[in-house]
């Protein structure tokens, strides 16, 4: 034992952990290496890198001027006043969340011209000081640059600007100042702030950007001549969102290299919310994107709803359970009982039934690249039709296509009707967009019709306008008095026509009845549908657009369905229970009373009901309020106040109004 060494060696070692550093907490949920997870991964980030590129090429013309714009404010004219400010207004539209974006996007382009960037929001600019001193701070914007000026926050003047850009900037180096909410920043306030940047403009450069949500007049309503004199104003004009919109759902919904495919009561609610609520494209995406959420969740069959080149490789990584699953999708039951394929699929081996799901899905995938392609040449065929009976978007005609038989729609057939009074010219425009939709695809059943369509061309140009004559009947070879009268009956029904429109009928007819009644079909028709098409308006309206009295009545009527607190449920909603928070009390108590409400009565029976706890103290009381029961009563009296259910009433000093 005397050989046996207790000493035991230490060392050091230096970790990557810092004092002051925090310690990273995230992990990763088990559900990440779930097949409907990367699936849902690989579709969102797809419509994420689409969305991407229509947002950079919608906004790239405007940026590209603005930024050309500041380019050229570096130049000095001789004719040119030196106290005018270079000013870039963008008529905006509506304040929107997507305006925060653009200016990200705005500032990003202009810091290759140069990196002198404030951006001023109103709530920074209730005051000049305010303003000045928000607006030097982002100018500098360098920790060096202020130590080297001695400066602080509440030191800030435009005498120290002046010093630091003539000491840190050359002379033709702009300031950019961008005021993204115009409407709402104080004019007297903006009034003096441009005369002062107007007095120092012949030592710096500055350029002045003002994002207006109204109309241009807003600028000459706000500021006074003296002011606008000062300004050298150029006018932008930004893309409308409901343009934005519509080349959204183009690319992202309508394209076939996403297989998931929104729908229905789905899709109209979310076009009106955009529509009548936010005018948002980036809370349509959110909302979009909780539909792509809900559609995948917890469910592996949805991992199906794939880019075609990877489907054969998931349906072959199905389980016993996907498939048996797969099979009781009503759609698909109901697909078999229809083809005599239930008995079948009992004899089918496992490979078998891969394969049928297969050849059933690779159907659907082409149909959904039919139907797309159609439903554009309908809509290019009818879309300036008067009056518009299916629709002037895309969209439009696509909420009625998806979800019911089109070909059966009132408004369908008005459009067939009004396509039959078109010019020979007005016809022959509309069929050769036709066959370039139709070019794009290289689907064999498409190619056909685009050789038919470009036939009917042909033929509608070769046709006269002129009305032919018929030949003169020869009434000697007639052998009977009836034999007369049933000819003359046919010619009275018959409608002397030019070649023209017996060519224009033909066409119309041809894609009436061969091509649109053929490939525009509800798509809730088609087998294993509930794979790739998510229509549940219900569920998207309850978390998106919920009611807000309804929340605020169940959270107060039962607590514990937010709280999910075991002190506070409730065997009968009509209970009261002396663990509930003071404010449920008061509105379960104020629920039971009439128009007025008495606050001693009301203030007596919130006291019984939290003093169940100790009866007999509460009886010994006799009445006896405490002040800190009276303190609670009167909180929550004030919150409900607030919460908009009672005030105070004029007729009667203590008692309240019940406003519910």
């Amino acid at each position: 034992m005397d050989n046996v060494s207790v000493s035991k060696g230490i060392f050091v070692y230096n970790g990557n952990y810092k004092i002051g550093q925090r310690r990273s907490t995230k992990f990763e949920p088990d559900y990440v290496n779930e097949p409907w997870y990367i699936t849902y991964k690989e579709i969102w980030n797809l419509v994420m890198e689409k969305a991407e590129k229509i947002r950079s090429s919608m906004f790239r013309e405007l940026v590209t001027d603005l930024c050309n714009f500041v380019e050229a404010s570096k130049i000095q004219y001789p004719n040119e006043c030196i106290n005018e400010i270079s000013t870039a207004i963008l008529l905006m539209g509506i304040n929107v969340p997507d305006h925060t974006s653009l200016f990200r996007e705005i500032i990003d382009s202009l810091k290759n011209i140069t990196p002198y960037i404030a951006l001023i929001w109103s709530v920074h600019a209730s005051n000049l000081k305010n303003l000045m001193d928000e607006t030097i701070h982002q100018i500098i914007g360098c920790t060096k640059d202020e130590e080297m000026l001695g400066l602080k926050r509440t030191h800030y003047n435009f005498r120290k600007l002046q010093a630091w850009y003539q000491k840190n900037c050359s002379k033709d180096t702009p300031l950019i100042i961008i005021l993204p909410d115009f409407e709402s920043l104080p004019a007297s306030v903006l009034h003096d702030f441009i005369l002062v940047l107007s007095s120092y403009a012949p030592t710096m450069k500055f350029v002045l950007v003002f994002g207006i949500a109204t109309v241009l007049q807003v600028v000459h309503r706000s500021l006074t001549y003296d002011v606008t004199s000062k300004l050298r104003v150029k006018v932008f004009q930004t893309p409308k969102q409901d343009k934005s919109l519509s080349e959204l759902i183009e690319n992202i919904i309508f394209s076939s290299k996403i297989p998931f495919k929104l729908i229905g009561s789905a899709f109209q609610l979310l076009t009106d919310i955009f529509l009548f609520y936010d005018f948002s494209v980036d809370n349509f995406l959110k909302n979009y994107k909780f539909c792509i959420m809900r559609h995948f969740y917890g469910n592996n069959l949805s991992s199906l709803c794939c880019p075609r080149k990877k489907l054969f490789e998931r349906i072959q990584a199905l389980s016993m359970e996907d498939i048996t699953e797969f099979r009781n999708l009503p759609s698909v039951n109901k697909h078999m009982i229809t083809n005599n394929g239930v008995d079948k699929w009992l004899n089918f081996s496992e490979k078998k039934r891969k394969n049928y799901i297969w050849e059933l899905l690779k159907q659907f995938y082409e149909y959904v690249h039919q139907f797309m392609i159609i439903l554009r040449c309908l809509h290019a065929l009818t879309a300036t039709l008067p009056n518009a009976p299916l629709g002037k978007k895309l969209r439009e005609i696509y909420r009625i296509a998806a979800t019911s038989d089109l070909a059966s729609t009132q408004e369908y057939k008005e459009s067939i009707q009004l396509l039959k009074f078109l010019s020979k010219q007005e016809l022959i425009e509309k069929l050769n967009t036709l066959v370039k939709i139709t070019d794009r695809s290289n689907d064999e059943d498409i190619e056909s019709i685009n050789e038919v369509i470009s036939e009917h061309i042909r033929i509608i140009k070769d046709a006269s306008l002129e009305v032919v004559e018929t030949t003169e009947t020869t009434w000697m070879k007639m052998k009977s008095r009836s034999e007369m009268t049933m000819k003359l009956k046919e010619m009275s029904q018959k409608h002397l026509r030019s070649p023209y429109k017996d060519a224009l009928k033909n066409a119309i007819d041809y894609l009436d009845k061969r091509v649109f009644s053929v490939y525009i079909c509800n798509l809730r028709n088609y087998a294993g549908h509930e794979i790739f098409c998510f229509y549940d308006a219900k569920i998207v309206k309850s978390h998106l657009s919920g009611s807000l009295k309804g929340a605020l009545h169940t959270a107060l009527n039962d607590p514990q369905h937010y709280l999910e607190c075991r002190c506070c449920k409730l065997d009968n909603n009509d209970d009261l229970l002396p663990t509930m928070p003071d404010i449920n009390i008061v509105y379960k108590l104020h629920l039971e009373s009439g128009k007025l409400i008495n606050m001693y009565d009301w203030l007596q029976a919130f006291n019984t009901v939290i003093s169940r706890k100790n009866e007999a103290a509460a009886a010994n009381e006799d009445d006896h309020v405490g002040l800190d029961v009276q303190a609670r009563f009167t909180r929550a009296v004030a919150e409900l106040q607030f919460l908009g259910f009672i005030k105070a009433s004029q007729k009667k000093v203590d008692h309240v109004r019940k406003l519910t």
